[in-house]
């Protein structure tokens, strides 16, 4: 008869290099693949940062860029009318927020510029080209326009209270949203569709 086998000591899977190092190295080993993905998160994280900053910068030079430019044309506007100039020039010029109330514009060559936000109360323009200028958002409270060309210029917002538009051209002008004080219509235009605004200094 033969004895029977003994049994198998019981055996266990020795440690693992990484599980089995004290320390800093043990900690790296073991965690390794978590602590990529946080590299990488954090690096992409830095770059979105980085890329904003960059836009923000870029955008805030622009407007510094485009507000410089604006006030520099703003000023050879007024030499020019100070000057009699025959001649106003101001075709497709930068004039947005540009001050340009109570100016004698007669005749001004305006089209195709940008006259976004700015300020046209009181003023001569009659005969004035604006053909495809942006008036957007600009006042021009109390202005002429008499025989001015307006035609594909856009109103969008614009407020057009007592002004004067008698014989003005304003061929597929874009008049959405413009409006006028109540009581104190536009001379020389449809008034369908246009807005009309309670008179706060009541």
């Amino acid at each position: 008869m033969t004895e029977p086998a003994p049994p198998d000591p019981v055996t266990t899977e020795p440690a693992t290099a990484a599980s089995s190092r004290p320390g800093i190295r043990g900690f790296f080993a073991r965690n390794r693949d978590d602590l990529w993905l946080e590299v990488i998160g954090g690096v992409v994280l830095a770059l979105v940062v980085s890329l904003a900053v960059f836009a923000l910068d870029q955008a805030t030079t622009a407007e510094r860029e485009s507000n410089a430019e604006s006030l520099g044309n703003s000023l050879f506007v007024r030499e020019a009318v100070m000057a009699e100039s025959s001649v106003l020039p101001f075709s497709s010029l930068n004039l947005r927020g540009a001050q340009l109330s109570g100016l004698p514009l007669a005749g001004a060559d305006f089209s195709d510029a940008d006259l976004l936000d700015a300020e046209l109360k009181r003023t001569d323009l009659t005969g004035a080209n604006l053909s495809e200028a942006d008036l957007t958002n600009v006042d021009v409270t109390g202005s002429i326009f008499v025989d001015a060309d307006l035609s594909e210029a856009l109103l969008r917002s614009t407020e057009l209270t007592s002004a004067d538009f008698t014989g003005a051209d304003l061929t597929e002008a874009d008049l959405t949203g413009a409006f006028y004080v109540e009581g104190e219509p536009p001379v020389g235009l449809p008034l369908d569709g246009l807005r009309v605004m309670p008179d706060t200094d009541d």
